[in-house]
């Protein structure tokens, strides 16, 4: 398979990750966020999201 490089694709691909960081972002900010750092304190993964996102 091969991948489009055409400059149309690769902007809606950059638009499309933009979009997707945000509403990660957005979800970490959530109560659900919130509510999931304080339960699973010590799982790594948490760890290491909490730590990108500043707190």
């Amino acid at each position: 398979m091969k991948i489009d490089m055409s400059p149309p694709s690769i902007t809606l691909r950059l638009r499309q990750v933009s979009q997707l960081r945000r509403a990660c972002l957005t979800l970490a900010e959530s109560s659900e966020g919130q509510r999931i750092r304080r339960i699973y304190a010590a799982n790594k993964s948490v760890q290491r999201t909490s730590l990108a996102l500043g707190r």
